[in-house]
């Protein structure tokens, strides 16, 4: 009988052992999705920003190409994979907008700029779908951020 007793006490130690194992490794998996979650949007900012500015210098089909080509190489390997999937759909919703961009290789200034001369231009109905479609997409994004 008292070894039953002392297999039982074993048992339930172990148990909470193992419990306590578990929701340590479930809290640092959650903080190491944070922190993935974290890193690809501190990345996406900065080049965000080098983005709408180089249109200044090189068409925007080119900005937007380098932007999406550096998006691409995202390490989401911690991430969960929900974010993984908005934010592959969101650089997905910048490389299809190049139908219009694509349209208009000598027009320089900030990104946000351009965008509206092409809005009121001819391609402005197309291309207002495919703008909505990089917004709608960005806020899947910060949805799956949280």
């Amino acid at each position: 009988m008292k070894h039953r007793a002392q297999m039982a006490l074993l048992l339930i130690m172990f148990s909470v052992a193992s419990c306590k194992k578990d929701k340590s490794s479930k809290h640092s998996d959650l903080v190491s999705q944070k922190e993935c979650i974290d890193n690809i949007l501190k990345q996406d900012d900065s080049l965000g920003k080098i983005r709408n500015a180089s249109c200044k210098q090189v068409s925007l089909s080119k900005s937007l190409t380098n932007y999406t080509n550096e998006i691409n190489q995202f390490n989401y390997n911690n991430c969960p994979e929900i974010f993984s999937k908005a934010f592959k759909t969101h650089e997905a919703a910048w490389n299809d907008i190049m139908v219009i961009t694509n349209k208009y290789p000598n027009l320089r200034g900030e990104m946000h700029d351009l965008f509206d001369q092409i809005e009121v231009g001819s391609d402005s109905t197309q291309f207002k779908i495919l703008l909505k479609n990089i917004w709608d997409t960005w806020a899947d994004v910060e949805t799956t951020s949280k």
